[in-house]
């Protein structure tokens, strides 16, 4: 994996063939691991009974990693782990692109 690239989908088709969850299971993966992002989150910004936690920012970024794999794995089961990357960067930059325009409309 080249250092620039954050998600190796050559590694996770092949992970993702290896573990036999359904595209719903990986969704409902996806949910969960969402949700730990949160309680992070939380204990992190130290809300309201949460703080006892202690979760750090490394903390954290971990949890939002594992949202990235599990959301690539889905990607890549959807393409039967065989993904096409320059159509998926093509769907992230345009993604990208919207939120940059939605951050400047912000901004005005």
């Amino acid at each position: 994996m080249e250092d620039n690239k954050l998600v190796n989908f050559e590694e996770l088709s092949r992970l993702t063939e290896i573990d036999k969850k359904t595209l719903l299971e990986r969704t409902l993966k996806l949910s969960e691991e969402v949700g730990e992002v949160a309680q992070a989150m939380l204990s992190y910004s130290n809300a309201c009974g949460c703080g006892y936690k202690k979760r750090s920012k490394e903390d954290l970024v971990e949890e939002c990693l594992d949202v990235i794999i599990v959301a690539s794995s889905i990607i890549s089961q959807s393409y039967d782990n065989d993904v096409d990357i320059e159509t998926v960067k093509s769907i992230y930059n345009k993604n990208l692109a919207n939120g940059k325009k939605s951050v400047k409309s912000d901004i005005l």
